[in-house]
């Protein structure tokens, strides 16, 4: 029987290359401030105030966020993926300080031990909470592909088929209420492991194209965590 609270090897690799397919079509691979904002704002400002407040739905969204965003942070710095499980070498407390120290500092040469003591945090979080890890990060990821609508539904939406880029891009930033600045609009083909092309997509980003990956009113999901809980 699988330990739910862990990842084996198999998931560890998918789950990667699921935020690898996400960070690629989203542009933000090789976004080095961007990503360390990200680190700070899911692992610093959401994950450490869930743990302080034992408020489990966050803790669950905080812990898989956190797998997202320093995922991609490990992949910028280490140049190419790590498909081998990291074994976690030290304590929960020691993790959650290496963690917060490499975030807090920006710090490239803490980065490589960053998915080690991420393991080591999430499967204690996740045995604490009671969720099952793979489930919990798989649905996050599925979540965060949503934010990607395909050109085909946005020209159905718009009925334009040359401006529907800029009229969502409009309609993006008008619905967050103030949450997103000056979006900007791309439409990306994705490619799958075999380099066959996918359906074209509509990637939405704040502040001229160099800030977050915007969650589209219309399309974006928010993950259901109903049947990660164990």
């Amino acid at each position: 029987m699988i330990n739910p609270y862990t990842l084996t090897k198999e998931q560890y690799q998918e789950l990667y290359k699921e935020v690898l397919t996400f960070s690629k079509i989203g542009g933000v691979v090789a976004d080095e401030d961007n990503l360390w904002k990200m680190c700070d704002e899911e692992f610093i400002n959401e994950l450490l105030p869930a743990i302080e407040a034992e408020d489990k739905l966050k803790v669950i969204d905080g812990n898989c966020d956190s797998w997202v965003t320093i995922i991609q942070l490990h992949n910028h710095y280490m140049s190419k993926p790590s498909w081998e499980l990291p074994y976690p070498r030290v304590t929960y407390a020691t993790g959650l300080y290496e963690l917060e120290e490499m975030i807090e500092k920006q710090d490239p040469k803490l980065v490589h031990n960053a998915l080690n003591s991420l393991i080591q945090v999430s499967r204690v979080l996740a045995k604490e909470y009671g969720y099952n890890l793979y489930k919990a990060i798989k649905e996050v990821n599925r979540s965060n592909m949503t934010k990607f609508p395909t050109s085909k539904s946005l020209i159905a939406r718009y009925n334009d088929p040359v401006n529907f880029t800029q009229l969502a891009a409009e309609e993006c930033e008008l619905k967050s209420n103030g949450k997103y600045k000056n979006v900007w609009a791309k439409r990306v083909i994705p490619f799958d492991s075999k380099g066959f092309p996918g359906e074209e997509l509509v990637v939405f980003r704040a502040d001229g194209g160099k800030g977050k990956v915007c969650k589209p009113q219309w399309c974006f999901q928010e993950p259901n965590f109903e049947e990660c809980w164990v």
